[in-house]
């Protein structure tokens, strides 16, 4: 859901934000905009913002929803001003969703922030989500985040519209003199702040040119009736509409809901035999887009929302809160259109062409959990630097959403497919969801359109790290201990049986069997897909049942956010130094706990930083017609703080 702004922005006389063009552009007849102001000026560029160590600031960032490639390059930019600036930077996806924006603030609430960035999309949750960090004080990206908000960025809506109005009604004058059948406005009226200046800007902006637009010619599209899928909910519904228009030929679209509708709407009348008699304008300008506003004569233009520049303003913006220094409340990002005419003034082609013309599609299990995020940047990586086109999407840990991003994936040509949603038994509806394109699964079955399986050896991953906290328990306890629990993902049990049953292997091998009486399962997953609270209630609960125990052993078949969760339960319940635990992971989130974490025993390591680099071109070969090995395993290895530099050095 590209651009979810929120109300405050509807002054037009805003300062600017834009990046200037890299050459005096000659401004679209439609929109003369203003003219491109230099960036807002970043704080303390040269160097950064906080020693190493204790002192280092550590900002929170929730973002709206990284399916989105708008919000993705709003993401990506906010991590690349982080490491510049030598902060922390700690993120959750809330995907399109109030309650895993809520669920994002619970966990981010434990992670010893200093400020927030936050681009949840609901403004009416705002003051739950904002109770459920703490109150930290916030940058808000976009839409109202009272009463923690200090720092307002965002879109200068109904600026935008209008920008956005003059190109399609110069467009319009320039072609058709005005006359056309249909005037649609791809619209989020659920999000009304962000709505009604926006659209009402664009039709505004329109009837500037071409006069009132009458009202049997004007038709709104609700793109969140449906559910979060807008490019789905905009091909449906613009399906049906143009079925109630058999003779229209010229069909005008804007999209103040952002940039993935506008294609939907293009795709829906190719489908229908219609092409050539419908024109869009979007509204952003990202990454994804630009193509398509070179080269495609259906896409009249956009306007540009320099998604890119975000994180140059946030970040500098959340150090200053993190630090106590004033902030200015409001700061607007500029808008200029952009179509054929002047696209290279302000994003140039950049050197070669890609060296494959290969598109591959990319469904990511949820980058709200750190290891996952690893794996999705090294994906992106390689399939940088072996040149070929990714389209990717977040399932966020939810079948239905792996559905939804497999019918969004499915119109933007793909060639090959990296799927790792979670769900086995979902993988028929997926697969044909995306049209059973050969498919790398990672780490979970994908039948029946996986061609190659690249993952953990599940079994031997938990043997390694049963061993070494039997090793541990032998050692520091002489294997006597109270309670053994293993965090779990029943509902997975493809991953879950050998993954835990394995780690229960490797600790009998070592201290013998594990007692039923001492024996305990917590399901990471019941309650929701929030998995560290859910770990965090549970083994609270878990605690009270265990009054006198004062050697709980954990491992965390789930992953590396869930040990955190219970170590951080037992420092409230006041049992601190009753609990040890071993993770499955070893990602870099979780690098300085193995290391200094006195009740951080180990983890078993799974390399996350290299799929990327056997996925891509697997991923590749298979949309080449070229043979792949069938399954390619991961290498676990035991990784403690006497053997963390030889794989992680600092």
């Amino acid at each position: 859901m590209a651009l979810v702004a929120g109300a405050c922005a509807d002054d037009e006389e805003a300062v600017s934000t834009a990046p200037a063009p890299a050459a005096e552009p000659a401004a679209p007849d439609a929109a003369p905009p203003p003219e491109p102001a230099e960036p807002a000026e970043p704080m303390d560029d040269a160097e950064p913002a906080a020693p190493a160590g204790d002192d280092v600031i550590r900002l929170g960032y929730i973002s709206g929803g990284d399916a989105d490639p708008f919000v993705l390059i709003v993401t990506e930019s906010i991590r690349e001003e982080a490491a510049k600036a030598g902060v922390e930077l700690a993120e959750c996806d809330s995907n399109f969703s109030a309650e895993e924006a809520l669920e994002c603030a619970r966990t981010l609430a434990v992670q010893d922030l200093d400020s927030m960035i936050n681009w949840q999309f609901f403004p009416d949750s705002a003051p739950e989500i904002c109770e459920a960090y703490g109150n930290l004080p916030t940058v808000a990206l976009d839409t109202d985040e009272k009463p923690c908000q200090r720092v307002w960025i965002g879109a200068n809506n109904h600026f935008a519209g209008v920008v956005s109005g003059r190109g399609l009604g110069n467009f319009a004058q320039s072609e058709f003199g005005c006359n056309y059948d249909a005037y649609v406005s791809l619209d989020i009226p659920s999000i009304p702040a962000v709505n009604g200046p926006r659209a009402g800007g664009s039709k505004d902006g329109f009837e500037e040119v071409c006069g009132p637009v009458p009202d049997d010619k004007y038709f709104s599209i609700d793109t969140l009736s449906g559910g979060g899928d807008q490019p789905e909910n905009t091909r449906r519904q613009f399906t049906d509409l143009l079925t109630t228009l058999p003779t229209a030929e010229v069909i005008l679209v804007i999209s103040p809901s952002g940039d993935s509708m506008p294609g939907a709407a293009l795709a829906a009348a190719e489908v229908a035999g219609r092409e050539g008699q419908v024109w869009v304008v979007g509204h952003g300008a990202d990454g994804s887009i630009l193509d398509e506003i070179r080269n495609n004569p259906y896409w009249v233009g956009d306007v540009a929302y320099f998604p890119e520049s975000y994180g140059s303003i946030a970040v500098p913006a959340a150090i200053a809160l993190a630090k106590g220094e004033p902030v200015d409340e409001e700061i607007l990002i500029d808008h200029v259109f952009i179509d054929k005419t002047n696209i290279d003034d302000y994003y140039p082609l950049e050197g070669a062409e890609p060296v494959e013309d290969i598109r591959l599609g990319y469904i990511s299990g949820g980058d709200a959990d750190p290891f996952v995020l690893i794996v999705t940047e090294s994906i992106r990586e390689e399939a940088a630097k072996a040149g070929v086109e990714l389209a990717e999407c977040d399932s966020n840990f939810s079948a239905e959403e792996a559905l939804e991003c497999a019918r969004t994936l499915a119109v933007q040509d793909l060639d090959s497919m990296i799927n790792w949603q979670f769900f086995p038994d979902s993988a028929p509806e997926i697969c044909e969801a995306y049209g059973n394109l050969p498919t790398v699964a990672l780490d979970t079955d994908e039948k029946p359109c996986q061609r190659v399986w690249i993952g953990a050896n599940n079994h031997f991953a938990g043997v390694v790290s049963g061993r070494g906290l039997g090793n541990f328990a032998q050692s520091e306890f002489g294997c006597n201990y109270d309670a053994y629990v293993s965090l779990d993902i029943p509902s997975i049990p493809a991953v879950n049986g050998p993954r835990a049953g394995g780690s229960k292997d490797g600790f009998e091998e070592v201290c013998g069997p594990v007692p039923d009486d001492k024996y305990f399962s917590i399901d990471t997953l019941s309650g929701g897909g929030d998995q560290p609270e859910n770990t965090r209630r549970q083994f609270t609960d878990l605690l009270t049942t265990l009054p006198t125990a004062e050697v709980i052993l954990v491992i965390s078949p789930s992953g590396d956010s869930m040990p955190g969760a219970a170590l951080a339960a037992a420092e409230v319940a006041g049992r601190e130094g009753q609990v040890w635990v071993v993770g499955h992971g070893a990602d870099g989130s979780i690098l300085d706990e193995i290391r200094n974490n006195p009740y951080w025993v180990g983890d078993v390591a799974y390399f996350p930083e290299s799929y990327g680099s056997i996925a891509v071109p697997a991923a590749i070969a298979l949309a080449k017609g070229e043979p792949v090995d069938e399954e390619i395993l991961i290498d676990h290895v035991f990784i403690d703080k006497t053997n963390i530099d030889e794989y992680y050095p600092e």
